[in-house]
């Protein structure tokens, strides 16, 4: 305690009398020390004072910063996975740092235990159906954000709003019915969350994300979500990690998501077969994307049962992520086909993946010694890229100008290097 009050006096934060006996009943009967004691504590153990007022007592102590992958299918586990992710916003790391037997296991997690069905104790007020329908029908506005701008701000919102979800979890009463709402909406807050979080590169954070998600959706007893999470997983290993991880994650996920709507399981192929993609293997890549493709066809064709999530998989997007496997696979020709096609059928709104998927197609390009046509493509990229927060798309257009540099004497790519100056670092 005498090393606090001395941090306190070097803040310029006195402390009251007293201290001593105010320590002990910190660490002894679940006292909260007063906002200038944090602010002390937390200078001496060198933590950023933005955590502890994000994070509340004694949430922001250090406690470990590994991302853990092994709690236990319960509604305690849950919660202390939904409750873990608050730490996900201070998490900057841009690696991966579960990976190999740890997620694997996770998965099997998912897919081999009963979610435990437990309705409200007697833990705080009485939870509306009003309330619970306001959290759902925020998720899609969050969504069609991020389609268009992504970024940091957008995490917090999200994050923001699981935290809340996650409170109303643990602190009140609810009728069976609005506890399997409550978890279903945190699943598909965390999932979202850990999509943005990898958008913009913080690949530890979207971990925390996606595991919390996970738990929410076995709680939920929602295989498609749970599936939907366990993709990506895969798409993040298969980027970022261990591709074969990729595959072992997307094949969990489709083996226990066979009840799950056709256009559900057709996005579980295709991250399937971009990680076959990745780990170079074309016939397994071939396979996956010709199961994308008929179950995309039976989703087409039937009534529609799809969960809202899944709006986005559309044919365009198939074909971009066909596209983007047989780049990874070298084989310009058919990538360059399915990109342009998917260029000429997507969404416009959908700004942040059409950057990427022009960046792509002029990867094409280039190989085929279109250089101009190539530059022109990625200067589209970066105009788009401009609209958004999006890290990848920002990151996509930049690895390609560094491709150039073989052609640094071209006024095509001068050209570009205008067009280059005012994106985002």
């Amino acid at each position: 305690m005498d090393v606090i009050a001395t941090s306190a006096r070097k803040l310029g934060v006195p402390l009251a009398d007293g201290c001593r006996k105010k320590a002990w009943r910190w660490e002894n009967r679940g006292v909260t020390p007063e906002a200038d004691a944090q602010r002390a504590l937390a200078h001496v153990l060198d933590i950023p004072y933005e955590r502890v007022q994000l994070l509340p007592w004694p949430r922001w102590l250090p406690a470990g910063d590994a991302v853990s992958s092994d709690y236990p299918w319960t509604i305690e586990g849950c919660l202390q996975a939904l409750y873990a992710v608050e730490d996900a916003l201070l998490d900057r790391r841009g690696f991966l740092t579960v990976g190999g037997t740890a997620l694997t296991a996770a998965a099997a997690g998912w897919a081999n235990h009963e979610p435990e069905r437990v309705v409200g104790a007697l833990k705080g007020g009485r939870l509306d159906e009003e309330t619970v329908t306001w959290a759902e029908e925020r998720i899609p506005g969050l969504r069609r954000m991020d389609d268009r701008l992504s970024g940091r701000n957008l995490l917090r919102l999200v994050s923001a709003d699981l935290t809340m979800v996650t409170e109303l979890i643990d602190c009140s009463t609810y009728s069976e019915s609005l506890e399997r709402r409550l978890y279903r909406v945190a699943a598909e807050l965390g999932q979202l969350a850990g999509w943005v979080a990898f958008d913009i590169g913080r690949h530890s954070a979207a971990q925390r994300f996606y595991l919390g998600a996970l738990h929410a959706a076995h709680q939920a007893d929602d295989r498609a979500q749970g599936a939907n999470v366990l993709a990506g997983l895969s798409f993040q290993q298969a980027l970022y990690g261990e591709p074969r991880d990729g595959v072992a994650l997307a094949d969990t996920a489709q083996e226990h998501a066979l009840t799950a709507p056709p256009r559900v399981r057709a996005l579980i192929a295709s991250r399937q077969a971009r990680a076959h993609a990745r780990a170079d293997d074309a016939g397994a890549c071939n396979r996956a994307l010709l199961q994308a493709e008929q179950m995309l066809q039976l989703a087409e064709a039937s009534s529609g049962d799809d969960p809202a999530w899944v709006y986005y998989f559309d044919r365009a997007e198939l074909e971009a992520q066909a596209g983007a496997c047989f780049v990874d696979l070298r084989q310009p020709r058919t990538a360059e086909e399915l990109l342009s096609t998917a260029l000429a059928d997507q969404d416009p709104s959908y700004v942040r993946d059409r950057t990427i998927y022009l960046v792509r197609s002029a990867t094409t390009q280039l190989q085929f010694g279109q250089l101009d046509y190539a530059c022109a493509l990625v200067g589209q990229a970066a105009q788009l890229a401009q609209m958004s927060y999006s890290g990848r798309s920002i990151a996509s257009v930049k690895a390609f100008r560094t491709s150039l540099k073989p052609y640094a004497s071209s006024p095509h790519v001068a050209a570009l290097d205008t067009e280059l100056a005012g994106l985002a670092a």
